[in-house]
């Protein structure tokens, strides 16, 4: 088995460590303040490329031949600098594009996956409803066959991207009574009449990832925005959930890391009782236990990475390396606050949004107690 990541992709690392080294950490406090959707990093990084990572080039997409590690070195790199901008384009670049990609006809993918890539439209993906969060057989949301195509009825809730997406995937029953087995997917134009926001959510954590409520009332869709086969919907997307739970592991692991790094550095310039704090034992062992998870929820995020980039079931993979990439980080979050003091309560120093940020990850792409049900299937009990 290869440790090493090849020359190709630390050379990626390198220019997207770039990036975000000189245009997201310089905005990422102020994008949390504010709250602002980043539009203009979304549009620079499809105009260079990086927004294809996980696409054939002739969508505008890279066609690499590992996209899934390459997608998590990027989502990594982004979440060091700002968890809410890596979760933007995090989402943008997986599930809610994937759909198109996978599913879509071709005048579908000409006129919403090559802009999406471009950086020029952004999309997002409806699943969870109100009612209906880890229970997916619980939407509501109904589709009803017409003349013309489907008339769709329901409301959306937690959908990241959703108050600036051009584009939304929405999950809806085609067949109430056969529950998960009754979902379709459609793409909805979020300028079509019956489509709105309800309402821009307030969060703690993640402020700068645009989180929404939709309303889709009486929504007329067109029989070609159906994306797959009726009642396939769930079906389909269950592979594509498992590659979001990769992407979130990697946000998580890029956010931990930043933790780390600035607790290690802070414990090497802080003097008490005349010596860094470094020296002594109590930051010591915590410092070599934040890198100790580290560690382990890099090896199990990447590993599922490459299980998905090699053609086999990624299920287990992604769900364990969500549960153990989201409480390293958590953990580690908990312990860079503990080592700054009082100054880690303060806005002065970034550890503070960093604590708030990692609760989003063990809640995002579904929550960690469904993670452990998920391995719990998978491993026959």
């Amino acid at each position: 088995m290869d440790f090493e990541f090849t020359e190709e992709q630390r050379e990626f690392r390198k220019h997207i460590a770039r990036y975000v080294d000189d245009k997201v950490i310089p905005v990422a406090e102020s994008l949390d303040e504010t709250e602002e959707f980043p539009r203009d990093i979304v549009r620079e990084l499809g105009q260079l490329g990086y927004l294809g990572i996980r696409y054939p080039e002739e969508y505008g997409g890279s066609g690499l031949k590992n996209p899934n590690i390459f997608h998590c070195i990027f989502c990594e790199e982004l979440a060091r600098g700002s968890l809410g901008v890596a979760s933007v384009l995090g989402m943008h670049t997986s599930t809610a594009t994937h759909t198109v990609y996978a599913w879509g006809t071709e005048e579908l993918k000409q006129e919403y996956l090559v802009p999406a890539l471009s950086g020029e439209k952004v999309a997002a993906f409806g699943l969870t409803e109100p009612g209906a969060g880890s229970d997916a057989a619980a939407i509501r949301t109904k589709a009803v066959k017409t003349d013309k195509g489907y008339l769709l009825n329901g409301t959306k809730i937690f959908i990241s991207n959703g108050t600036v997406a051009d584009f939304v995937t929405i999950a809806a029953k085609t067949d109430p009574e056969k529950g998960v087995h009754g979902i379709s997917l459609f793409l909805v134009d979020t300028k079509a009449p019956g489509f709105s926001v309800g309402r821009r959510l307030e969060k703690f954590s993640n402020k700068s990832s645009d989180t929404a409520e939709l309303i889709l009332e009486n929504l007329e869709v067109p029989v070609d925005h159906l994306l797959g086969q009726e009642n396939q919907g769930f079906t389909n997307v269950y592979i594509s959930l498992a590659i979001d739970r990769i992407m979130t592991a990697a946000l998580a692991l890029g956010l931990a890391k930043s933790a780390y790094q600035a607790a290690y550095k802070y414990s090497k310039e802080r003097e008490q009782f005349g010596r860094p704090i470094c020296k002594f034992q109590a930051v010591q062992f915590r410092l070599v236990d934040m890198l100790a998870m580290l560690k382990t929820a890099e090896l199990h995020t990447y590993y599922a990475a490459w299980t998905a980039d090699h053609q086999e079931n990624p299920t287990e993979a992604a769900a364990i390396a969500k549960l153990v990439a989201t409480e390293a980080a958590n953990y580690i979050c908990r312990m860079a606050t503990s080592i700054f003091g009082g100054y880690g309560l303060m806005k002065e120093f970034p550890v503070q949004r960093y604590l708030r940020d990692s609760f989003f990850p063990l809640v995002a792409g579904g929550t960690n107690d469904i993670m452990k049900l998920i391995v719990a299937r998978q491993i026959g009990l």
